[in-house]
């Protein structure tokens, strides 16, 4: 797989919660409890915002695309829309995500230099062809949606690290209910006992080796709610 380098400057928010239950002696039932207080949270700030992604590619040659999202809330649920921005001339991507609740994100994707008006004009995806690309990146559609939250199998794990980027955290293990060659098996996230937010992961494949590494910087508290400024892969 080409490996290429990815920096998303964006601003999410990672959710508040005040009932982080203490960990228990069943690890199935607490990871399970876990991935579902975390689909709960909007990772999202309803409204508009702007981004730019910085890549740097295998060569050493670096590109950014400009990055805009939009989040709208719905009754049981949100919607996020990317727009991926390659120059002025190019048509843009696409990434249409449905989050609802008790349910796996729906994902769909166009290229088009305007925002689809028919629904036909997206191709949707399915959580196993949602692990491709956007943006000439090595984020995927699935990581965009944080997929892996929504796999059946979900358990917290002790950890020698206990903190990551000064916070104490959790860890959960996502495993893929498929054994595909392509895309990850596993996901082992590290969950902000403070803001259930996910500030460090790794992504694993079926022979356990390390495909991808996720990292947050710069979260801050605005408003009572906390937020990052960079996602780093």
């Amino acid at each position: 797989m080409k490996r290429l380098f990815a920096l998303l400057l964006i601003t999410l928010v990672l959710g508040n919660s005040s009932n982080m239950s203490q960990a228990q002696a069943d690890p199935i039932r607490d990871g399970q409890a876990l991935a579902e207080e975390l689909r709960s949270l909007q990772m999202g700030i309803p409204g508009s915002i702007k981004a730019t992604m910085k890549i740097r590619k295998r060569d050493g040659s670096r590109i950014e695309h400009r990055v805009n999202k939009h989040t709208q809330t719905f009754e049981n649920g949100w919607r996020d829309i990317f727009q991926v921005d390659k120059s002025s001339s190019d048509a843009s991507e696409w990434l249409w995500i449905d989050h609802r609740i008790d349910a796996s994100p729906d994902y769909k994707l166009a290229i088009s230099k305007e925002l689809p008006t028919d629904i036909d004009a997206f191709t949707t995806l399915d959580s196993e062809r949602a692990m491709t690309p956007l943006g000439e990146s090595d984020f995927w559609v699935a990581d965009l949606g944080l997929d892996f939250l929504h796999w059946p199998d979900q358990r917290t794990f002790t950890s020698k690290i206990t903190r990551r980027k000064g916070v104490g955290c959790k860890l959960l293990e996502s495993s893929r209910p498929t054994r595909s060659p392509e895309g990850y098996y596993k996901v082992r996230s590290w969950i902000s006992t403070e803001h259930l937010g996910v500030v460090y992961a790794e992504a694993f494949d079926i022979h356990e080796r390390k495909i991808k590494t996720f990292e947050v910087n710069g979260i801050e508290k605005i408003n009572g709610h906390h937020h990052l400024k960079e996602l780093r892969i």
